[in-house]
């Protein structure tokens, strides 16, 4: 394997090779896509995995990803239906924060997943050190915004007792840093958040499976 300069596919790598995935909003910016140096998921999956299908509701998107011969389908996370397909992993990186309805979206990724399947979702860790810095700059200048197109921030407790209502049990937690940052702030991050604690990183990894009841 060639070396992974991003965490999240780092640490989904195990879990996705020669596995059946579903990518849960796969499309982002052409600029993204189309530029090697940059780590787009669905490729990464694309390389890896046994295969990899995507779904999202940008129309447009969706539209030109399948003349690039992918297999994408233009569905809703919390509405979307395969009708014979089950996977091994489904994965929902940084989507989870933006749906009206996540119960939705958590009792369509247990339909649709294997027996043994992976529901491994990435999110914003409300007590990263970047919202906790940045709280304070932005208390201090009486600004209360935070993201608009966010419905909630979660923190490990809440994303527990969410997943446990809809019939999951987290096996795993990581945290990790913003794949989306330059070379220095990464740096300085990884550098306070490895002596204060890896709790502190941005970006909250979940890996959990079906609750198993015994009758």
């Amino acid at each position: 394997m060639e070396k992974i300069n991003d965490d999240r596919s780092r640490e989904i790598y195990e879990y996705i090779v020669d596995k059946d995935v579903l990518d849960i909003g796969c499309f982002t910016d052409f600029t993204i896509i189309d530029n090697p140096e940059n780590i787009w998921i669905y490729g990464f999956l694309k390389k890896y995995a046994k295969s990899v299908t995507g779904i999202d509701i940008d129309k447009e998107g969706i539209k030109e990803l399948k003349k690039r011969g992918y297999d994408v389908h233009f569905m809703s996370a919390e509405d979307f239906k395969f009708n014979k397909k089950r996977f091994d992993v489904i994965f929902a990186g940084d989507v989870i924060e933006h749906l009206s309805n996540p119960g939705l979206f958590l009792d369509r990724a247990k339909e649709h997943l294997k027996k043994e399947g992976y529901l491994i979702i990435s999110t914003p860790n409300i007590f990263c050190l970047n919202y906790k810095i940045g709280g304070i700059i932005r208390l201090l200048n009486n600004d209360l915004s935070v993201n608009s197109e966010h419905t909630i921030f979660f923190s490990p407790t809440v994303i527990k007792t969410l997943l446990n209502r809809h019939g999951f049990v987290i096996e795993k937690y990581n945290f990790v840093n913003f794949h989306k940052i330059d070379t220095f702030k990464r740096l300085v991050q990884d550098i306070l958040c490895n002596i204060l604690g890896k709790h502190l990183k941005y970006t909250m990894m979940i890996f959990a499976k079906h609750h198993k009841i015994n009758k």
